[in-house]
């Protein structure tokens, strides 16, 4: 997956602590002082390296090197695969244009029911839905294609994962490959690629899920899954939609892309129900939201209320790009809300169709926004925001209808660039219901090519800007 392994080391003799000097170590190993090892080695089990090991008086304490090379990367949270696979050829002939849905449905059947992994060699397959059975662990080649048959339902998902202990590792996204049919899909919004519903225990990494018509990736009612190294690109209607009652959501390295077809159309969409859908520990990092109909992350909160469990999102290291509407956007209910927080952290958003970010709606009593170290470029593509116009890199606004004060938005040290023309001001506070702007902050880190700044883009001309 081209990550670092992890490795235990074993040396003999000499005192501690020890300095690293030459070694000659096993290919794709490499030694630095303080003795950790890095690389990525071809094969797992300990390995014995020659190296010369010296005390702090220089003395030479040693000459040689265990190496235990675990099966597993340090920075994957995939679990341990089983000690027996069967290939899929191994239930039936697949992979020569017909319909291949009992051969896979009975393999996942069998190798789950007796702890075993399956294998998907290299082929083109065709299924109807997919069932994917507890305590699967289910191998994807590279060059693996699985399509969807044609004639699925408004309803029907190719794979549904809807138990626990379950994991799906892909070769790579770029290479295996799970795919619908959207071209047939002029109606609806629920033709998922991956459904993963009242799931405990998942893991998914090094696949892509496309095309669907609904979402790429759906999650709800789950708790303890990851989703890694994957992308899912051209669904009709969201990258991915998390719609709460979830606990412990990573996220990583994914790519969410090109989605359109109907609303939202977003990269990601984070949406829960019902007041009771609650929003655990949903942790997005080192993900991609580009060039989507809609926002690139949304985060939806209206259908909470104060009766919510408290909403806990991180999103770290984020970057959303061409995105047609927001690169960010979050709103709330009112005149109730869930408490709680929502952290972009270190993030980006780059030529999105109006705001690079904003609190639309975002009532202040509802849990706290805060975008931490942004970088806004070029926003405003499309022009000024179709429903205000307005022309900020980043607001907080609404329009009429609005019963209490918005706010508890904080934008931290943000960083703004414009060379399109298409920017006025580097913020707007804006509360078009005439009831309040309160708990807001814009705190700047570097600006430049505002038309109408500076000092105008500053509130008074000056750095630091809350209201209160």
């Amino acid at each position: 997956m081209g990550t670092a392994y992890s490795a235990t080391l074993a040396v003999s003799g000499g005192t501690s602590p020890y300095a690293w000097s030459a070694a000659t170590l096993p290919a794709g190993l490499s030694v630095t002082p303080g003795g950790t090892i890095s690389g990525i080695p071809t094969m797992a089990g300990t390995q014995m390296a020659s190296i010369a090991v010296k005390d702090s008086t220089g003395a030479t304490a040693s000459a040689s090197l265990a190496v235990t090379i675990n099966s597993s990367p340090s920075n994957s949270s995939l679990p341990p695969r089983p000690a027996t696979t069967f290939s899929l050829s191994h239930f039936g002939s697949a992979g020569f244009g017909g319909d291949d849905t009992n051969v896979f449905q009975t393999a996942l059947n069998y190798t789950a029911a007796n702890g075993e992994a399956l294998e998907i060699p290299a082929g083109n397959y065709n299924v109807s839905p997919l069932a994917v059975p507890a305590n699967s662990y289910l191998l994807v080649d590279a060059n693996v294609t699985v399509t969807a048959n044609s004639g699925y339902g408004t309803s029907d998902h190719l794979l549904n994962v809807h138990a626990q202990n379950v994991t799906i590792v892909g070769a790579g996204a770029a290479t295996s490959v799970f795919h619908m049919r959207k071209a047939e899909y002029t109606s609806g919004e629920w033709r998922h690629c991956l459904d993963i519903e009242k799931a405990t225990n998942v893991t998914v990494s090094g696949i892509s899920c496309n095309d669907s018509g609904g979402d790429g990736l759906y999650v709800s009612y789950s708790t303890n899954v990851t989703v890694e190294d994957s992308v899912f690109n051209n669904n009709r209607r969201q990258g991915s939609s998390i719609t709460g009652g979830v606990n412990h959501i990573y996220y990583l390295r994914d790519h969410f892309t090109n989605t359109i077809g109907t609303a939202p159309q977003s990269g990601i969409d984070v949406e829960p129900n019902a007041p009771v859908d609650f929003l655990l520990d949903v942790n997005i990092q080192d993900c991609y939201t580009d060039g989507n109909a809609g926002d690139g992350l949304l985060i939806s909160l209206w259908l909470m209320d104060s009766t919510s469990q408290p909403v806990g999102i991180k999103v770290l290291r984020h970057h959303s790009t061409g995105n047609q509407r927001y690169g960010y956007i979050a709103n709330n209910n009112d005149p109730s809300n869930a408490p709680g927080s929502i952290l972009i952290q270190d993030s980006f958003s780059d030529q999105s169709g109006s705001a690079g970010a904003a609190g639309r709606f975002y009532a202040a009593n509802g849990a706290s926004l805060t975008f931490q170290n942004l970088t806004v470029t070029n926003p405003h593509v499309n022009g000024p925001d179709p429903s205000y116009g307005d022309s900020a890199a980043v607001d907080v606004i609404r329009g009429g209808g609005g019963t209490v004060a918005i706010g508890n938005v904080h934008f931290l040290g943000i960083n703004v660039a414009v060379t399109n023309g298409k920017v006025d001001h580097y913020f707007n506070f804006q509360d078009g219901s005439n009831k309040g702007i309160t708990n807001v902050q814009f705190v700047p880190g570097t600006l430049s090519g505002a038309t109408l700044a500076p000092p105008n883009g500053l509130m008074g001309g000056q750095g630091f800007n809350a209201i209160n």
